[in-house]
């Protein structure tokens, strides 16, 4: 068995990238597709040079038909960049021999590499918002529709990891979707300062661009559908710090939400669980083991994005007009941190379609822990006759008796001096009915899922739709062993 070094990180791997990405965020950093955007960038140069009467418009149509990758040599292109120790020449070699050579002269006319490197990855990061809006949505939904199926559903609220006060499922689910909505509105924030191209020159003055150089450039971003920058960016590297940022914090949440699930889960609490099926085997050793793995794996992608974001915001650090350490970082922190995300809610999302509610256990957990949940209405009960504080004061005691005695909370309650006479047993049962003290959880609840129900239409400029890799084949594969032979 021969040792494939193409699938040497955990996203390519045959066995385990699934849990690290998905096929469709992995394709927009295909490789090959990447080459295939540098060219596109490069043409769209041309044509803009050729529609301000820099270059001949007979070039720009020429060269706009002979940059097709799949007419490279590109293995020769893989040897070029050994040997040059440059990411681009190789490229524009093979284009070259591609080119007829009236036309060829205007490859890469005035710009520098990474002009039309950051533009294209710009045009790949497009892509991977396009999948991580549409999935984000996707899961405000459902979680929007676990949230009303439980409006009413009560849960034994938790603070410290111990029982509170009584509330509801529904709410719970609420404060997840309102913290999600704020990231929606995070990611739309990013992509309006983001979505920039770069055409500056090599220290972005735009000396070599010809007698109309921000002509050149407005017109360049516009056949990308890009906005124009106001300077050069090759070492102002805040906007894709911001997006490993934003998407560590997005990854945080999602984080937090399967870790709730997670905890909720354990048979102590037996709750709630992510989706079962006969087979799915949780130990080696331990034939009962039903493990929380996918609410894990969501959790391990959380922790890698805030990895990730760390390496993204050493971008920010770079040598005067310009220095490719932060783009070479870029290419990785980038790339893996949407493949993280994009895995992290995919994964999420099918936690939450198939979300298993055990009511019997929420109604066995809020019936054995109701008195001591109902401890703050028993407070203001006993606080009209005696006063909060000695009402507080009571409670306490009768709590810690109760808890290091194993007796009844409510009989500690009546036997207390200050309390003694004054309530029966039954009345302040009646008084700690968790269905009384949810608050406002039923309306907050439906306020947020209103508010869910109202996203905002797609007006930030993300195309939703993510072009096929031109090197897939019909089986899915990328067809670049064939186009290797071919070369």
């Amino acid at each position: 068995m021969n040792c494939d070094k193409a699938h040497a990180h955990i996203t390519s791997s045959p066995f385990f990238r699934e849990g690290y990405t998905t096929d469709e965020i992995s394709a927009v950093f295909c490789p090959w597709r990447r080459m295939a955007r540098w060219l596109e960038v490069e043409v769209a140069l041309a044509q803009s040079q050729a529609a301000r009467g820099t270059i001949p418009a007979e070039a720009a149509e020429a060269l706009a038909d002979s940059a097709d990758l799949s007419r490279f040599n590109l293995a020769a292109i893989s040897r070029g960049i050994r040997e040059t120790n440059h990411s681009l020449i190789p490229l524009l070699d093979q284009w070259h021999r591609a080119s007829e050579a009236e036309a060829a002269g205007y490859i890469h006319f005035g710009a520098t590499t990474q002009d039309i490197q950051d533009t294209a990855q710009v045009l790949e990061m497009r892509d991977a918002f396009a999948i991580i809006v549409r999935d984000l949505d996707l899961l405000i939904r459902e979680t929007a529709r676990l949230a009303f199926s439980h409006r009413d559903t009560l849960i034994v609220g938790r603070t410290h990891g111990q029982p509170a006060l009584p509330t509801t499922l529904g709410l719970k689910f609420a404060v997840f979707i309102d913290e999600l909505l704020r990231h929606r509105e995070r990611l739309f924030e990013t992509v309006s300062r983001s979505m920039v191209c770069q055409l500056f020159g090599g220290v972005g003055n735009m000396s070599a661009l010809g007698g109309d150089p921000q002509g050149l450039l407005d017109n360049f971003a516009q056949r990308l559908g890009l906005k124009v920058p106001d300077t050069c960016w090759h070492s102002a590297r805040d906007r894709t710090a911001e997006i490993t940022s934003l998407f560590a914090l997005i990854g945080g949440s999602l984080g937090k939400m399967a870790n709730e699930i997670c905890q909720l889960s354990r048979d102590e609490i037996g709750e709630m669980e992510e989706p079962f099926h006969l087979g799915k085997i949780g130990s080696t050793t331990m034939p009962h083991k039903r493990n929380p793995e996918q609410c894990e794996q969501v959790v391990v992608l959380a922790r890698l994005l805030k990895a990730t974001a760390t390496a993204g915001l050493d971008t920010l650090v770079n040598e005067h007009e310009r220095d490719y350490r932060a783009v070479r970082i870029e290419w990785v922190s980038l790339s893996d941190s949407s493949m993280y995300l994009g895995a992290a809610l995919a994964g999420l999302l099918r936690i939450m379609k198939g979300l298993i509610v055990h009511e019997d256990a929420l109604e066995r957990n809020m019936g054995s822990s109701a008195c001591l949940v109902g401890s703050e209405a028993l407070m203001f009960l006993i606080a009209a006759k005696i006063g909060k504080k000695k009402a507080h004061d009571v409670l306490y005691r009768a709590a810690m008796e109760a808890r290091e005695t194993r007796e009844s909370f409510l009989e500690t309650v009546v036997r207390q001096q200050d309390t003694a006479g004054l309530f029966t047993v039954e009345e302040l049962r009646r008084a700690t009915d968790p269905e009384k003290h949810v608050g406002l959880a039923r309306e907050i609840t439906e306020r947020v899922i209103k508010i869910s129900e109202k996203l905002p239409e797609n007006n930030s400029g993300i195309e939703l739709a993510v072009s096929p890799c031109p090197f897939l084949g019909r089986d899915g594969e990328c067809a670049i062993n064939t186009i290797k032979r071919k070369g």
